[in-house]
């Protein structure tokens, strides 16, 4: 996949600038939010932590960015590589999108460790000061938060660009959940998340409000006046925190659902172009791989029966797919035709390549449709020879009459072949069709990589032979009596000498259309 500079500038530190506002976002929240319930440490407290506080926060964003960019560095060198059309092995692939996955857990765990060791920090700091055990409580707390409300932000955040920006491009084909040695994290452990960043921390939060509100020197009246403006800035914040945050959780859930309706109500429509685009490893981008391969599979097997409908009928086709015509070996009866050109090698000899393969093309293509209109089966061609076959897979009654008009049909359809070729300035085509009737085992015959629907018997060798025979007497359609005797006297027949085929030791009757 191309890209841009700025298209690579931005899948290069699409999580580095999510991890730096998730980390804004959280202290915000809680900087707001401890203004808001009015608690001010005493003084010489706020001395202290005024000197720490210049360092640690500093830390507390560049640490975790710094760690970041370190983990990331397969990550940019891959992006780098595809940039500048560098080839890249698989060895490296495998572990750029291992790295991509797991990124967000990564990142998450170390925003998390930083807070926890500012709350131990200022905790430390403020009992080495001299604070009460109160002072402390609430600096350790107040860190605490902090740490708990950015890493639940931070980790709906990675997984929104993670799959909106980064999936797509690193995982184009789907695919994630067989990447190995990656952290998945289900729906329930993600819906449990939510619960906890829009119910749990608010709870905990009003708890250390009530605690902080109880422990001043405030008189009732003051104390339920402020637990009331406090209550109120902490409902409305955390509303807002947990609506944005349920969009994000909704987005990455109902947007692969979504695509993953609009494939499935194509495919029910028989198209199986498209595919869902599959962006986390979770149960959801399972479904979305094994819809897709699913889809994948209904594409072929449509292709294999439209194929196959170019080789039978469509009512041949159907029953086949269907199970109801057995391929393993039966024996029937069946009109088998061959029909093959007289004096073609001289025109091959004297005629281009692609212009013999045209012209011969064009004629099997108007064989092929005149057999086709009369539910026969063409079962193969063999160089300029036709074999083709009435009354199996699908028996038919009327197969011995079905062979005689597609015969008929192939002597006009001829003419029409001819007409074109004259204007074309080449001679004229001509050829013989012998028709039998009798028994044949018709199964698949081949190896077990490769079969062919075909027919064994002397049934088979003697419609070939009655082929060979419109040399002998100059006609072009030629059958044999168990043909004549089979079609109630429908067609105008000639009877031709009795005449003796290879394979046989008497002379057979035959006759002309």
């Amino acid at each position: 996949m191309n890209m841009d500079k700025f298209n690579l500038f931005r899948l290069k530190n699409a999580m580095l600038f999510s991890n730096l506002v998730a980390n804004i976002i959280g202290v915000s929240i809680v900087m707001f939010l401890s203004y808001r319930t009015g608690f001010q440490h005493p003084p010489e407290v706020m001395q202290l932590a005024d000197r720490v506080s210049p360092i640690f926060l500093p830390l507390s964003f560049v640490v975790p960015i710094c760690l970041n960019i370190i983990y990331e560095l397969p990550i940019r060198r891959y992006l780098n590589k595809r940039y500048l059309k560098q080839p890249v092995d698989d060895r490296e692939i495998s572990n750029v999108r291992r790295r991509l996955l797991n990124e967000p857990f990564f990142l998450i765990a170390v925003a998390f460790g930083m807070w926890l060791t500012a709350a131990v920090l200022y905790a430390v700091v403020f009992s080495l000061s001299g604070a009460g055990r109160f002072v402390v409580q609430r600096g350790f707390f107040n860190s605490l938060y902090t740490g708990l409300i950015t890493t639940t932000v931070a980790y709906f955040v990675f997984e929104f660009v993670l799959q909106k920006r980064l999936a797509p491009y690193f995982f184009p084909n789907g695919g994630l959940y067989m990447t190995p040695k990656t952290v998945r994290l289900r729906i329930r452990t993600r819906l449990v998340a939510l619960l906890f960043a829009c119910n749990l921390i608010p709870f905990l939060f009003i708890l250390g409000t009530i605690w902080d509100t109880a422990g001043s020197n405030l008189d009732p009246v003051q104390i339920l006046e402020h637990l009331k403006s406090t209550t109120i800035s902490l409902v409305v914040i955390f509303m807002a925190v947990g609506i944005w945050l349920t969009f994000l959780v909704s987005s990455n859930l109902t947007r692969p659902l979504q695509e993953i309706i609009q494939v499935l109500r194509r495919v029910r429509n028989g198209h199986f172009e498209n595919k869902v685009r599959v962006t986390s490893n979770d149960e959801i981008g399972y479904t979305g791989d094994v819809i897709n391969e699913m889809t994948e599979g209904l594409k072929e097997r449509d292709f294999v029966k439209e194929t196959f409908g170019k080789y039978v009928t469509k009512e041949i086709r159907d029953e086949i797919l269907a199970g109801n015509v057995s391929l393993d070996g039966e024996l029937k009866e069946v009109t088998v035709l061959f029909a093959d050109l007289r004096n073609f090698t001289p025109m091959v000899e004297t005629t281009p390549p692609k212009e013999v393969v045209k012209i011969i093309n064009g004629y099997f293509k108007e064989m092929d449709e005149a057999i086709r209109q009369h539910n026969g089966l063409v079962l193969q061609y063999i160089g300029d020879e036709i074999e083709a076959v009435f009354g199996a897979p699908i028996f038919r009654e009327d197969h011995p009459h079905m062979a005689m008009q597609a015969a008929l049909e192939m002597r006009k359809r001829l003419q029409k072949v001819n007409d074109a070729l004259r204007q074309r300035g080449y001679p004229a085509l001509a050829h013989g069709i012998g028709i039998h009737t009798g028994h044949v085992v018709a199964a698949n015959i081949g190896s077990p990589d490769r079969l062919s629907y075909a027919l064994i018997g002397d049934t088979v060798n003697l419609a070939s032979r009655l082929q060979g025979l419109n040399k002998q007497f100059s006609t072009d359609i030629i059958i044999s009596a168990a043909t004549r005797d089979r079609i109630n006297g429908h067609f105008s027949l000639k009877e031709l000498p009795a005449t003796r085929v290879k394979g046989k030791s008497e002379a057979i009757q035959i006759f002309t259309l």
